[in-house]
C-alpha cells in the first residue's frame, strides 16, 4: 500500500513538473510569484518607508511654519528698530507721558498743585492701592482696588477728585488737567452749583475721574 502511494505521489510530482515546463504555465506562475513578492515588499519595506516619508514631510512643514514665523519676528524687529531710529529724539516725550514706576505724588501732587494755583479748594482725592509685598492676587473686595499691570506692563491708575471754587477757575483747572504733559484720560466730570457768600451762583463743585498711566518694568 505504501509502495502504491509513493508511486502515486511520484507520478503526481512528475506531472506537475511537466506542466511547469509549459511556457504559459511557467509565465503565469512567475507573474503570480512576482505579484506576491511585490505585495510582501510593500507591506514589509515600502509601507514603513512611506510612513517615514510622511513623518518627515510633516516635520518639514512644521519647520517651514517656524521659519515663516521667525522671518515675521525678524521683520518686526527691524521695523521697530527703524521706528526707534526715526523717533529717537521724541522718546523722552513718551517717558514723560508714561513714567517708570508707580507714584502717588505724581498723581495727587499734580491735581493739588493745579487746584492751588487756581485758588480752588480740594475736598477729596481718592487714589488706588498698590501691593507692597507678597505674590498672588489676594482675596476680598479690596483686591479690586489694587493697581495691576497689563500684558504690556502698563499700570492704569484710577483717581477721583472733588474741587470747588470760582466757576472760571474750575474751568481752567479742568483744561489744565486735560492738557497735562502726562498721558491721562479724563473719564468723567460732574459740575454742581453751591451757594456762595453773596447772592447768585459763585461756587462750582467739580467731581471728576481721571486715569493715569505708569510703566511697571518689574
Amino acid at each position: 500500500m505504501a509502495l502504491l502511494n509513493n508511486e502515486k505521489y511520484s507520478l503526481f510530482y512528475r506531472r506537475i513538473g511537466l506542466m511547469y515546463q509549459r511556457p504559459e504555465i511557467k509565465a503565469s506562475l512567475e507573474v503570480i510569484l512576482s505579484v506576491f513578492t511585490v505585495a510582501i515588499l510593500i507591506f514589509a519595506a515600502v509601507r514603513p518607508t512611506l510612513a517615514n516619508v510622511a513623518s518627515l514631510q510633516k516635520k518639514i512643514e512644521d519647520l517651514n511654519s517656524v521659519n515663516k514665523k521667525s522671518d515675521n519676528k525678524i521683520a518686526q524687529v527691524f521695523a521697530a528698530q527703524t521706528d526707534i531710529d526715526k523717533f529717537r529724539d521724541k522718546l523722552r516725550l513718551y517717558d514723560d507721558a508714561v513714567p517708570h514706576g508707580f507714584s502717588y505724588h505724581d498723581m495727587a501732587g499734580r491735581i493739588e498743585l493745579i487746584a492751588k494755583r487756581r485758588g480752588l479748594a480740594v475736598q477729596t482725592i481718592t487714589l488706588p492701592g498698590v501691593k507692597l509685598f507678597g505674590e498672588g492676587k489676594g482675596a476680598g473686595d479690596w483686591v479690586q482696588k489694587i493697581t495691576v499691570k497689563n500684558q504690556n506692563k502698563i499700570v492704569q491708575a484710577e483717581v477721583s477728585f472733588v474741587v470747588n471754587g470760582n466757576p472760571n477757575e474750575v474751568k481752567g483747572f479742568l483744561t489744565e488737567i486735560e492738557n497735562l504733559d502726562r498721558l491721562i484720560f479724563l473719564n468723567s466730570v460732574a459740575l454742581s452749583a453751591e451757594p456762595g457768600e453773596t447772592k447768585g451762583i459763585s461756587i462750582i463743585k467739580a467731581t471728576g475721574q481721571v486715569y493715569f498711566y505708569f510703566y511697571a518694568e518689574s
